[in-house]
């Protein structure tokens, strides 16, 4: 898989010395795991397990990338694909940053630079991205570049934390849409 720079962010494949980052920015915060729809995790051999894990994917079909701070070299965040189908020509992306990057371009640039490679190099036509309600953040982010909302389903599951219902939402983006948004993306590669 390839890796990509922004002026703010590097996407790159992780790497075991990324460790520290990813328990500490990442999986330790219910805030951030709640955004990608997992569980966080206390305990720094869980995060291994799971850091070792995204380094085994890179190369496949649903690869894992790291989304790194370009002026600090923290890992903030990452990029999964699944659900990829070769055939449909679609696939799915779940994706997570550290709290203190919500507000910043960081996931918005990371999303345009995958999008791109997986319309222009891996065939995909349409790219869905989903989460729980709560999540106000990823409708923000989801909606800044430039996907739409396709369905919301109703009381899809409990809030652990709240104990309240809460709505699924999907959204998705075409590769034309993508294109039609992003016309100096495409001439990047």
């Amino acid at each position: 898989m390839k890796s990509f720079k922004t002026n703010n962010v590097i996407v790159r494949r992780f790497e075991m010395n990324d460790l520290e980052d990813v328990h500490y920015n990442i999986l330790m915060h219910d805030d951030v795991t709640d955004m990608s729809n997992s569980k966080s995790y206390n305990d720094i051999n869980e995060s291994k397990v799971i850091l070792r894990s995204a380094i085994n994917e890179y190369y496949t079909e649903e690869p894992v990338w790291a989304v790194e701070d370009k002026k600090t070299k923290c890992l903030v965040g990452y990029i999964r694909v699944i659900n990829y189908s070769k055939k449909n020509k679609k696939c799915h992306l779940t994706w997570a940053v550290a709290h203190k990057y919500w507000d910043s371009n960081f996931m918005k640039d990371a999303l345009i630079q995958i999008m791109n490679f997986l319309f222009t190099k891996k065939g995909i036509e349409l790219i869905v991205s989903s989460y729980y309600e709560q999540n106000m953040i990823s409708s923000i982010i989801l909606e800044g570049i430039g996907m739409k909302k396709e369905a919301v389903l109703r009381d899809r599951r409990i809030n652990e934390k709240t104990n309240e219902k809460e709505n699924f939402v999907i959204y998705s983006i075409s590769k034309q849409e993508f294109f039609q948004s992003y016309t100096k993306v495409k001439k990047i590669l």
